[in-house]
């Protein structure tokens, strides 16, 4: 049975924008419907857990999810930077197509949460929003950093038009924002050691700042609490509706962490507990979390029918050095290293956007499978949609391809026949049938210190100018301009099925004898894909390298503030009482004991 949107339509909350939803919009109400879950870890290397080859992280909760279920050794994601990577998660789309990315290093994000823009969802159909057509109930904790406020006039109030409430999550607590640099602890727990910290560091209960600054240290627990306190929720609901004879409704829960992203930080309680050291600690507090959640799923027996996906949104940043960073080693099965992957976040190398993944839907996905099938981030969006039953209509262009063919066992290829990896506007990369990979440029590689040996020497280490004004030490990653990059004519061209450390440029001479097509023919499809997109959605970055979602000038009307203060100040706003004295407040749930895990 077919239902229209209009059946389905929510209420709009007061003030928020009517989001964009497309005409031809329909939902299957016989589909399976199932529970979805989505965790999605910050600047997580592909080797940073054991079931992913870490000798040196314990983490037997993310262990026992991905071997429950699916585990991809090609999962990419839609780009190397945060911003950009979320936007094509919630979307579907590539970034190009929001305007979620810029190609100079302050644009590449978006860079504070005064700033103006973000995840337009006037003009994009959300995650959230689809299955909210197809009846679903929907949460997040954590990290957005999608945007807060648009462009208010002055005198206006904010209007949270971009956060995470706009773009159809019914319930959030987390920080909209992201783990900036200036949001290090002090030795109070608290992310008032560098002085913009208190204002650009806060969290948020849907749209009310209810922490300011933010307690760090208890960040991970009270949005672990969320959402165990959502899946409760739906586990009540779901049994009431089993006790009146009916199928409960579905519901849509994304769990987005800010771990491991810099500065790193752990409740005191779990200092020093990994042999990984202080990056080690970041990694087992977030397996925890993980393990809470999970058991949390099972307690409420919602686990039998939920889909799963757990992944990283973009490599290592390893400017910053390699004691507080992730690591892209790949182990052999007797444990040991047989190679790094070139290249960290920022970059479309592998260390950039080759991911650690894995999808578990018990009944569906063979427990214990391994698949080494490319697919990529963007294609969450519409796979979740596939399996609600919602199809968005012929209008409205989604880039990501279902993963259901791969998933159910159907197939191992590749569902795109050619994916375009993008640095800000530009698609200097691109993958075919999932194993040929084309670079028509590569990044320009320079660090301020290649004595050192922790500091990359496959980066771009400046310091980025913006540390001046902020107080904090962020390392610059490398830029998506021309001048950053060198060209390559013909382009070096990479066979991922034997060479994962792009190492070894393929010529006619080395072409595999068991290639799916010639190397001209591989080349030319990517090379007419790239041009059909530039085509249809052409590069236009502002005068200063940024997207319509990064771009403009922070200002005071967009800070957020606890109730009863205002932001003053230029150009990073900090937030005043009504006696323009120092602003705080902490009205956020306090973190519960950690649940039992069974």
């Amino acid at each position: 049975m077919l239902r229209s949107v209009a059946f389905f339509s929510a209420a709009i909350a007061s003030g928020l924008p009517e989001p964009f939803i497309p005409d031809d919009l329909t939902v299957d109400m016989t589909a399976r419907r199932p529970n979805f879950l989505v965790f999605l870890i910050d600047d997580m290397g592909y080797s940073d857990t054991a079931v992913f080859g870490s000798p040196n992280h314990t983490t037997p909760h993310f262990d026992a999810l991905v071997n429950s279920g699916m585990k991809f050794t090609q999962w990419i994601s839609a780009a190397p930077i945060c911003t950009p990577s979320r936007a094509a998660l919630q979307t579907g789309r590539y970034p190009i197509r929001t305007g979620c990315m810029g190609n100079v290093e302050k644009y590449r994000v978006i860079p504070t949460p005064s700033s103006p823009g973000g995840l337009d969802p006037t003009e994009h159909l959300t995650l959230a929003h689809a299955l909210r057509q197809a009846g679903y109930a929907t949460g997040m904790s954590g990290k957005w950093h999608l945007g807060i406020n648009g462009n208010s006039g002055i005198g206006s109030e904010p209007d949270s038009a971009y956060t995470p409430n706009a773009n159809g999550y019914e319930t959030y607590l987390g920080s909209p924002y992201t783990n900036a640099p200036m949001c290090e602890m002090d030795d109070d727990g608290i992310s008032q050691k560098i002085a913009t910290g208190p204002s650009f560091c806060f969290m948020t209960a849907n749209t009310t700042v209810v922490q300011q600054p933010l307690r760090l240290e208890n960040f991970t627990k009270s949005i672990t609490d969320h959402a165990v306190g959502f899946l409760d929720e739906q586990g009540d609901r779901a049994m009431a509706a089993k006790n009146r004879g009916e199928q409960a409704s579905p519901w849509f829960f994304f769990m987005s962490y800010f771990h491991v992203h810099t500065p790193l930080f752990t409740n005191r309680l779990n200092r020093g507990r990994s042999r990984g050291g202080e990056f080690g600690d970041n990694v087992e507090e977030m397996d925890d979390s993980i393990g809470e959640i999970m058991a949390a799923l099972k307690g409420n027996q919602l686990d039998n029918n939920t889909l799963i996906f757990i992944t990283s949104d973009n490599g290592p940043y390893q400017e910053e050095g390699w004691e507080i960073t992730g690591r892209t080693a790949v182990y052999d099965d007797a444990g040991e290293v047989i190679g790094r992957l070139t290249g960290g976040k920022g970059q479309l190398y592998e260390g950039g956007i080759r991911m650690p993944g894995a999808a578990v839907w018990p009944g569906v996905i063979e427990a214990g499978s391994i698949s080494d099938t490319f697919v990529s981030t963007v294609d969450i969006y519409p796979t979740l949609l596939a399996a609600a039953g919602v199809d968005v209509g012929k209008s409205y262009a989604v880039d990501g391809k279902s993963m259901l063919p791969v998933l159910e066992g159907q197939t191992t290829l590749a569902q795109h026949e050619v994916f375009l990896h993008y640095c800000g506007f530009n698609a200097f990369a691109a993958r075919v049938f999932g194993r040929f990979k084309i670079f028509w440029a590569t990044p320009k590689w320079y660090t301020n210190d290649p004595e050192d040996d922790s500091i990359c020497t496959q980066c771009c280490n400046g310091v980025n100018p913006a540390s001046k004004l902020t107080g904090t030490t962020a390392t610059q990653l490398c830029g998506c301009t021309d001048a950053d990059m060198d060209f390559h004519d013909p382009p070096l061209m990479f066979d991922m099925k034997n060479d994962i450390f792009e190492l070894h440029a393929l010529s006619e001479d080395s072409w595999p004898a068991d290639a799916e097509a010639d190397m001209a023919t591989i080349l030319s499809k990517a090379e007419k894909t790239k041009e059909a997109m530039q085509s249809e959605v052409p590069s236009k970055p502002d005068i200063l390298g940024a997207g319509t979602c990064t771009g403009g000038l922070p200002a005071a009307i967009r800070q957020p503030c606890c109730p009863g203060c205002k932001a003053k100040g230029f150009p990073f706003p900090s937030c005043k009482s009504e006696s323009n004295g120092e602003c705080s407040c902490d009205n956020a749930p306090s973190p519960s004991p950690p649940r039992a895990i069974v």
